[in-house]
């Protein structure tokens, strides 16, 4: 197999896992709920491709570098929306219902 169709394989699997955060990030964000994502798992996720950005900027590939930083971003802002949206709180100080 040449490098170059290695390195296409990787850019459009990169391509297809990132995009697939795309309709959840949408939801979340129009919805202005996270309720069903767990915390936990989204911590850990975006741990995990903070890891994998390095080890693709360690080893120099364009697609694993490329792939994860526009992942990272997209479930930072799952995150963030979780952390902002699903508070055990509201603003007057009551519990949510």
């Amino acid at each position: 197999m040449s490098a170059e169709l290695v390195e296409s394989t990787g850019l459009v699997a990169g391509f297809l896992t990132t995009l697939a955060y795309v309709p959840q990030v949408l939801k979340v964000w129009r919805s202005r709920t996270a309720r069903d994502i767990s915390l936990i798992m989204f911590l850990l996720m975006n741990l995990g491709i903070a890891l994998w950005l390095v080890y693709g900027l360690l080893i120099g590939s364009p697609g694993l570098i490329a792939a994860n930083m526009v992942t990272l971003c997209l479930t930072a802002a799952v995150l963030a929306a979780k952390l902002k949206f699903d508070r055990p709180f509201s603003r007057s100080g009551s519990p949510r219902e």
